[in-house]
């Protein structure tokens, strides 16, 4: 079977030896994209941290690692956080943080899946004892009712216009009915903003959520005051 060729006036190059330089150049757009995107995000949060007076600590807070691992006891998934461009907005004593983030999970033995990138906003909590992790999920109208043999351990928890609009994952059933109280599920059903979250990850001594899309500017504002309403609503 015949190769492809080019031919360029009087010269002929086999077409396959113009795959190669095509792929680097799709490679080096892509690397050139993500140092652009994430430049431009650091210096967002750079900006955003200094017209507020919040401090900005950078690429990495080992105070925050320990705080995701903590926070973060799924036994299905493990993870590795890496925070980005963390901002302190609060404290001591209770702190809180915004920051960027990648995150790989690791389950079963296998090699890590397609990393987690987003942002997120995480609240201290001066008297949260549970380490059992709490995670809360808006309902997808695609699954239905497919989560629910899709989830092991989704748990029935709140009222009935709450389990309508959320779910909630829990290895403790009775850990999850008890930090889901009334008053927490008015804060998420009381929602307005655009603001999409993707999960309220609820655990020993903080509560964090996570945006899985580019945030809006305006929007800083609303993660950050969803997360603290939410500290302020738990037991």
């Amino acid at each position: 079977m015949t190769g492809i060729t080019m031919r360029f006036g009087n010269l002929e190059i086999p077409g396959g030896l113009l795959v190669m330089p095509a792929f680097v150049l799709v490679v080096a757009l892509l690397l050139l994209w993500s140092w652009y995107y994430y430049s431009k995000q650091a210096s967002e949060m750079q900006t955003l941290a200094a017209s507020r007076g919040w401090k900005f600590l950078g690429k990495d807070s080992p105070e925050l690692r320990v705080w995701l691992e903590e926070a973060d006891t799924d036994r299905d998934h493990s993870r590795n956080w890496r925070p980005e461009n963390i901002i302190l907005v609060e404290g001591p004593p209770d702190k809180v943080y915004l920051f960027n983030y990648t995150a790989r999970s690791y389950g079963g033995g296998a090699r890590g899946s397609t990393p987690e990138n987003g942002t997120a906003c995480l609240a201290e909590r001066p008297h949260g004892q549970a380490r059992e992790l709490v995670m809360i999920y808006g309902r997808s109208p695609l699954l239905g009712e497919l989560e629910k043999k899709l989830l092991d351990d989704m748990v029935e928890v709140g009222g009935p216009e709450f389990r309508q609009e959320f779910l909630v994952r829990s290895h403790r059933p009775d850990v999850a009915a008890a930090t889901v109280t009334s008053g927490l599920q008015g804060v998420l059903l009381r929602q307005t903003s655009s603001l999409m979250w993707d999960r309220v990850w609820i655990a020993g001594r903080c509560v964090f959520v996570t945006v899985t899309m580019r945030l809006k500017p305006e929007e800083w504002d609303e993660l950050l005051g969803i997360t603290k309403r939410l500290r302020a609503a738990l037991p």
